[in-house]
């Protein structure tokens, strides 16, 4: 092809899709201006089932007030949801999820709003270093959802994302508990505060993937915490210290910190058996 018919086809293109997305809207905006409700909701639906959400929304929005107090009010409510959640708008779909279960306690599409619900929270859950107000909210509905429609057969799915919420808060208070060993007796005895937060997550996310890891921040900040003890307390410490250790060892058979926590074991025994010596 020679360039300036090269170039005359590229614009003819150009020029065609210009045109053709200046009808559209054009077509968007004399839809608008239809007076008839019912025309203008089946336009909705139209561009709902082609995927185009954002128009359908537009178009939603207008009608609703038209159609309050009508069956079809429930229909608009559902699809503006579903709208904003495959736009991936999550917190305006929230917004309306949320004002249908209000609205429609035994509506049409309760169940499906229920964890529609869920999902946008769970969407939302930021990285676990940030603030899990939507995490926690992402849990309770899932909950909510397993405790009302156990069979559903989304239920398996919310199953998988609700550990996947408790790992994160459990990543969370493993960070915390890390941070605290890694003060150490910085301004206080961080030992026994990263001693609490562990034993703490292991009891509320028993079945998280960081039990091991948990457990063994418990055997250093104890033996960390006898060894920096005074006279008085050095030797309870101590068998405290050597009784984690080998819990750890029994508990964790193949764990990658055997060496270590048989080295930390001796040293406890050590201090232990001199203590018989005074």
């Amino acid at each position: 092809m020679q360039p300036v018919k090269k170039t005359l086809y590229i614009l003819a293109i150009l020029l065609i899709s210009v045109t053709a997305s200046a009808k559209k809207k054009e077509s968007l905006s004399k839809i608008l201006k239809i007076p008839d409700i019912e025309v203008k909701y089946k336009y909705a639906l139209d561009y709902y089932n082609n995927g185009d959400y954002k128009k359908a929304i537009t178009l939603f929005e207008d009608v609703q007030s038209g159609y309050r107090g009508t069956e079809t009010a429930q229909q608009i409510l559902y699809y503006l949801s579903m709208c904003y959640v495959k736009r991936k708008d999550y917190e305006s779909a929230e917004h309306y999820l949320s004002n249908y279960l209000n609205t429609y306690v035994r509506g049409e599409y309760v169940e499906e709003c229920n964890f529609m619900l869920a999902y946008c929270y769970y969407k939302e859950s930021p990285h676990y270093e940030l603030d899990q107000t939507s995490t926690v909210k992402a849990i309770e509905q899932l909950n909510h959802c397993l405790t009302l429609y156990p069979n559903h057969e989304k239920a398996e799915d919310a199953k998988v994302m609700r550990t996947e919420m408790l790992d994160k808060l459990a990543r969370r208070e493993l960070a915390n508990a890390t941070l605290y060993y890694n003060l150490g007796n910085y301004r206080g005895n961080n030992y026994r505060a990263a001693i609490v937060v562990s034993q703490n997550a292991m009891n509320d996310y028993p079945e998280c993937n960081y039990l091991e890891q948990f457990a063994f921040i418990i055997v250093r900040s104890k033996y960390k915490e006898a060894l920096n003890s005074n006279t008085k307390k050095i030797y309870i410490r101590s068998e405290d210290a050597w009784d984690e250790c080998y819990y750890f060892l029994n508990e964790y058979p193949d764990t990658k910190h055997r060496r270590e926590v048989e080295k930390m074991a001796a040293h406890l025994d050590r201090i232990n058996k001199s203590k018989l010596k005074l």
